[in-house]
């Protein structure tokens, strides 16, 4: 977990990459073609001891250099090397896209793709929520890698085509922390242009309080599985935000604590 950890912090940094398996070139032991152009990242240790290595998408012909943005970490989950996905910032790439992109050696190994879905230049419609206990309100703490700073954000997601923002705060709920609400009151709706890990996105937020199963208001922390890996929820109390200690995003949210 340290060294996933330690790989979140390079996602949305801009980095340069020199290739040691080119687009075009063969494995030395598997004997496979790479269809993508493959290096490391210098001056960095990985796992193994080694550098960190990288996939370099959106590029079409053989390179020895590359400087790009990480968009990605790939976490193998039975090897202690994950690897950075990297592309220009104007390019975007889906989950699946990349897995897609990256099967030809990822297949050898149970891997996941950690990314944003939300990085795109599509404005998003998401389903968020909150549960309280007495002053405190459930969030989850996650780390701006481009800031090198800590905020706290609320359990929810991007509501899929024809899917209701309830059904889509239910999922969210079961998907990061396996509740399943008793119930969810609609506060209001937030819009919420935003920059994150460097990167630029915007989301129409719809609001709820929202009632868990009882063991959830005895427990202090949980895990929570989002999208950039494993990330840990908590009580806070309310006027830790109100008053600025700690920052809850976006900012709007505190008016409905």
């Amino acid at each position: 977990m340290k060294e996933l950890d330690k790989m979140k912090e390079y996602f949305g940094k801009e980095v340069q990459v020199i290739m040691d398996r080119p687009m075009g070139s063969k494995h030395p032991e598997h004997g496979f073609i790479y269809p993508i152009n493959y290096g490391y990242i210098p001056n960095t240790v990985a796992g193994d001891g080694e550098e960190i290595d990288a996939y370099v998408l959106g590029e079409f012909e053989p390179l020895e250099r590359y400087t790009g943005r990480v968009i990605a970490i790939i976490h193998r989950k039975d090897d202690d090397e994950d690897k950075l996905v990297v592309a220009r910032d104007s390019i975007s790439y889906s989950k699946d896209q990349i897995e897609a992109l990256t099967e030809f050696t990822e297949r050898f190994y149970d891997s996941e793709v950690l990314c944003s879905e939300f990085i795109k230049k599509d404005t998003r419609v998401s389903a968020k929520g909150f549960a309280r206990r007495g002053e405190e309100i459930l969030v989850i703490e996650e780390k701006d890698a481009s800031r090198g700073s800590v905020y706290y954000r609320l359990f929810g997601g991007g509501m899929k085509f024809q899917e209701k923002a309830t059904e889509a705060l239910r999922r969210e709920y079961k998907e990061e922390v396996g509740a399943e609400l008793i119930s969810e009151k609609f506060l209001g709706v937030i819009e919420n242009p935003f920059e994150i890990n460097g990167v630029k996105a915007h989301e129409i937020m719809m609001l709820y309080e929202v009632e868990l199963p009882q063991n959830y208001y005895e427990n202090e922390k949980f895990i929570s599985n989002c999208d950039l890996g494993v990330s840990e929820a908590m009580w806070v109390n309310k006027s830790e935000f109100i008053k600025g200690n700690k920052v809850l995003l976006p900012v709007e949210i505190v008016e409905y604590l």
